[in-house]
């Protein structure tokens, strides 16, 4: 069997083409609302694998995938709209909001997709998920940032794009 011929490839993708919407509406009617001000992104997969080796395996071990679990990080700046100076981004305020909240009200609907101009349209997600946020602090010249955690409630489910 012959080697692969290897394929030169172009330019690397950047981890700012990913955009994170958060469902203001509901699960019936959705209301997509973008999260902006994001500095940092970090989507995650926790996978559970079980040994499952048996006494016919010749003494090799083997994993068996049981469980996962997903979650997305964001650093996000807090900053006032361009149009309105006394009010944060909505789609942050809806993170926050929830995240002062106990049982299904700390639940959000979220999705996250990679959206370039010229680039690939590949990756979409969605899900249900924990909110937890937290302020970044600082001294007197840092900017307001905060770390949030979306912890996935169940199956992070691949969706079709959302290209306009």
């Amino acid at each position: 069997m012959p080697a692969t011929t290897k394929v030169p490839l172009g330019a690397s993708t950047l981890i700012r083409k990913w955009y994170v919407d958060v469902n203001t509406g509901t699960t019936a009617v959705p209301v997509w609302t973008g999260v902006f001000g994001i500095g940092e992104f970090k989507s995650g997969q926790d996978d559970s694998l079980q040994d499952d080796a048996d006494f016919d395996s010749d003494g090799w071990k083997s994993q068996t995938k049981t469980a996962a679990a997903w979650s997305l990080e964001l650093k996000l700046a807090r900053k006032v709209r361009v149009a309105l100076a006394t009010a944060y981004d909505p789609g942050q305020e809806k993170l926050r909001a929830a995240s002062m909240e106990a049982g299904t009200a700390n639940t959000v609907e979220v999705r996250w997709y990679e959206m370039t101009t010229a680039g690939p349209r590949v990756e979409s997600f969605q899900g249900f998920a924990a909110v937890s946020w937290s302020p970044d602090g600082g001294d007197m010249e840092a900017l307001d940032m905060v770390s949030v955690t979306l912890t996935g409630q169940g199956k992070r489910n691949a969706t079709t794009h959302p290209s306009p």
